[in-house]
């Protein structure tokens, strides 16, 4: 009895013994080195074959998307590329040396005032070359001397077949014509090929497809209609120093609040002559009658402006009739 006792009693404490019954579990199962390197080459050959898929999907939609482009820039780049040239050049002529005023006789007879045209305003020091002009372009805006100079715009496009809600209003601003065609652009292109994931690239796609449908048919049309290009550019005058907002550089605005002089351009779209070039300065006061004047700096700021370009606007209309 005493042998049988002896040879079913445990040898050793019994905490050892769970440790070994422990240790023999876990050998079974136990993922062994070879194991877990084959499983890492799998998972890893899976995400390269997803990114090599990806990055071939990706090219593949950019491919298409470009190809779309270049379409576009020997069809409506056609019509736009020549006239954009003609008005960069014009542009960057008149804000050389000064020829002296000239008005074509011609002019006298014909009221483009009610005509459609392209209107663009810049400081004469962002018209030095054209890449700084397109970029000033993108400030550009219509002022109280085209309101003054120019008739009423319903006139201009009465005939017009595009929808009454999309017709821009007379003149059209020449920046308008930049951003319409800018996915005509190298630069447009090359963002397309940099685009580093489909979400990025929707993008551009949801632009080309707005211009395409949108912006490039109406600036060909409103470009192709257009009778005459107005410019003024605007001469620096020392007291425009004192509205640059933090003494930063002088702005078109802040030229517009004071007497300056500015040239003013205009020319026949059709035939590329120039018709009108003038060297003047408006100078205009307001007062307030009865109430109470306006106090806000910006308020009167844009005062200043209205009454100064309605001045400008009244020295040019005087001078070509």
């Amino acid at each position: 009895m005493a042998g049988k006792r002896n040879e079913n009693r445990e040898i050793g404490l019994k905490s050892i013994q769970d440790a070994r019954a422990a240790r023999a579990r876990s050998k079974v199962g136990r993922i062994s080195g070879p194991t877990w390197t084959v499983g890492l080459g799998v998972l890893l050959l899976a995400m390269l074959v997803g990114w090599i898929v990806s990055a071939r999907s990706l090219a593949h939609a950019k491919e298409n998307l470009l190809a779309e482009q270049r379409a576009a820039v020997k069809t409506v780049g056609a019509e736009w590329y020549p006239l954009r040239d003609k008005i960069e050049k014009l542009t960057l002529e008149a804000a050389g040396p000064y020829k002296g005023d000239f008005v074509d006789p011609s002019v006298a007879t014909w009221d483009f005032r009610s005509l459609p045209g392209i209107y663009l305003r810049l400081r004469i020091e962002d018209a030095k070359d054209v890449e700084t002009l397109r970029k000033s372009a993108q400030d550009s805006v219509k002022d109280a001397f085209t309101s003054c100079l120019l008739r009423e715009t319903s006139a201009a496009h009465k005939d017009d077949n595009l929808d009454e809600n999309a017709t821009p209003d007379q003149p059209w601003n020449l920046r308008q014509a930049y951003a319409a065609t800018r996915v005509l652009s190298d630069d447009w292109a090359r963002e397309v090929r940099d685009a580093s994931d489909k979400i990025r690239l929707r993008v551009f796609e949801q632009q080309y497809d707005q211009a395409k449908r949108v912006g490039i048919p109406t600036a060909i049309d409103i470009l192709t209609r257009a009778q005459f290009y107005l410019l003024v550019l605007d001469e620096d005058a020392p007291e425009a120093k004192k509205s640059a907002t933090d003494g930063g550089p002088i702005t078109s605005d802040d030229l517009q609040q004071v007497p300056h002089p500015a040239r003013v351009s205009v020319m026949n779209l059709k035939t590329g002559a120039e018709l009108v070039r003038l060297r003047r300065t408006g100078e205009a006061d307001f007062r307030f009658v009865g109430g109470t004047a306006v106090s806000d700096p910006e308020m009167q700021a844009a005062m200043r402006r209205q009454v100064n370009n309605c001045a400008l606007a009244n020295e040019v209309w005087s001078a070509i009739r």
